[in-house]
């Protein structure tokens, strides 16, 4: 966020923009929860800084803030245990990434990290987006395996545990930050701090 501002030459404090960045996600998510509106996340991440921008009465450029944003995720980097953890699993399991993006910096960012799967889903190509049952049942189709037999792997227990357990999928939480898990969530079928843990439990001992 500080570097939108640099960016757009606006005055305002970094953190309070997130904060307000992420409420807006939050309502926008909260108007279709249990049937939502399916938007490019660039489309959704305009919207978004848009009513940030409004609410803090600033100047901004909300598509040029959201394409800024997507940049940047674009080049994040993957966590360290992400290849270790993809690299022991390969050998023993079938291999799919589900993610709410868009296919273009989804891509770009798994190509830079040279990180590859045997199935890609994204919320674009699905038309769907987590937690909605429609995008794990979309990526089950995919993979021509029953739900019941695909084990979901995420960080964010609303879209990676309640997302699944709709679906009928089992879950595993890599809660790598010691959250609490919301009330309206259920239990995960595994907990575990990091994906070096849930290769322990996945492949067996040499």
């Amino acid at each position: 966020m500080a570097e939108i501002c640099a960016a757009q030459g606006l005055e305002a404090d970094a953190a309070e923009m997130w904060r307000r960045f992420l409420r807006a996600s939050y309502l926008m998510r909260s108007e279709h929860h249990a049937d939502p509106v399916y938007k490019r996340y660039d489309q959704a991440w305009a919207d978004q800084f848009e009513y940030v921008f409004r609410r803090m009465r600033l100047s901004g450029d909300a598509w040029a803030a959201a394409l800024q944003f997507k940049a940047a995720l674009a080049g994040a980097s993957a966590f360290p245990d992400a290849r270790p953890a993809i690299d022991a699993l390969r050998p023993h399991y079938r291999l799919a990434l589900l993610s709410n993006a868009d296919d273009d910096f989804l891509t770009e960012c798994l190509s830079r990290n040279g990180l590859s799967f045997d199935t890609v889903v994204t919320s674009e190509r699905a038309e769907a987006i987590k937690p909605h049952p429609a995008i794990f049942r979309y990526l089950a189709r995919e993979l021509g395996v029953l739900a019941g037999n695909i084990l979901y792997a995420g960080d964010n227990p609303v879209p990676d545990v309640l997302g699944p357990a709709r679906a009928g999928m089992k879950s595993a939480w890599v809660n790598r930050n010691g959250m609490r898990k919301p009330r309206n969530v259920p239990q995960p079928d595994v907990r575990v701090r990091s994906l070096d843990e849930l290769v322990g439990l996945l492949v067996p001992p040499r």
